[in-house]
């Protein structure tokens, strides 16, 4: 069952208030059948329904399929992103490392599908939206495993990758689709306000809220599930759908962000 956790910020400088449903690492794959991939479809989309009317957009930062996805993985995932449009007037997607995996023939015609079916592809670009950016950080796979397809001496994301790989951010106030929450010193430093991050599936297993591993098989990461705040920028991090995890339950997120300054006075939470 996929649950729903309900977070609020305060962006500075923002006009007003958006309302966005945040959706991580799906992972559909030839180890999941069309009948379950059909079954989380229509979880997240009953859940999009229960919001209906209320949603200014819906963000997909990535690990939508995995890499050892087939044909039907695919149909399935471009069936889930067309049903979003029905509840929200934007839908945002930005990769992650499985999605960069796969030869660019391949990635670039499972983009192109999906942009036939009014998704805003953001792969290292952004857009004006609503009084905001909203860019999206496509990584290399060297932030994830190096040659030898490992977990060591990886390529660290600091804020000359993020400027490479998407210049200088564009505008303020800047809402940022980044796969992993690693570099989330680097995307402070070059100006996003909220990051949407994933990638580590709540730390796989969760005990006492402590998340223990990491997809590179590192213990205790430092960011897994929850908001994270550093100065002018505030982290939610999903745990996500999909892959095997233990006392981490599946979940979407429904992140407000509330514009600054307020009468009202709301503050971070």
């Amino acid at each position: 069952m996929i649950t729903v956790r309900c977070e609020k910020t305060v962006v500075a400088g923002m006009s007003h208030n958006l309302r966005i449903l945040h959706i991580s690492d799906v992972h559909f794959s030839r180890f999941t059948s069309h009948e379950k991939n059909m079954q989380v479809t229509g979880e997240i989309l009953d859940i999009c329904k229960a919001h209906s009317g209320t949603l200014d957009a819906i963000c997909v930062t990535g690990d939508l399929i995995s890499r050892e996805s087939g044909a039907e993985s695919f149909a399935d995932a471009t069936a889930l992103m067309q049903g979003l449009r029905a509840y929200a007037p934007a839908v945002f997607y930005s990769m992650g490392n499985h999605e960069t995996d796969y030869p660019k023939k391949i990635r670039f015609s499972f983009l192109r599908q999906l942009e036939r079916k009014k998704i805003t592809i953001l792969d290292n670009a952004s857009v004006h939206y609503r009084g905001a950016c909203f860019a999206g950080l496509t990584l290399p796979q060297s932030v994830f495993k190096n040659a030898d397809s490992g977990f060591s001496d990886l390529r660290t994301i600091d804020v000359g990758l993020v400027t490479k790989c998407l210049g200088t951010c564009p505008e303020k106030p800047c809402i940022l689709l980044a796969h992993s929450p690693m570099g989330f010193e680097a995307y402070r430093e070059w100006g996003a306000d909220v990051v949407l991050s994933g990638h580590v599936h709540g730390g796989i297993v969760r005990l006492g809220g402590i998340g223990f591993l990491s997809p590179e098989r590192k213990f205790f990461p430092q960011y897994t599930k929850g908001i994270y705040t550093k100065t002018g920028c505030t982290m939610q991090v999903s745990a996500g759908i999909g892959k095997l995890r233990f006392g981490n339950p599946s979940e979407v997120v429904l992140m407000e962000l509330h514009g600054f300054p307020r009468e009202e006075g709301i503050h971070a939470t």
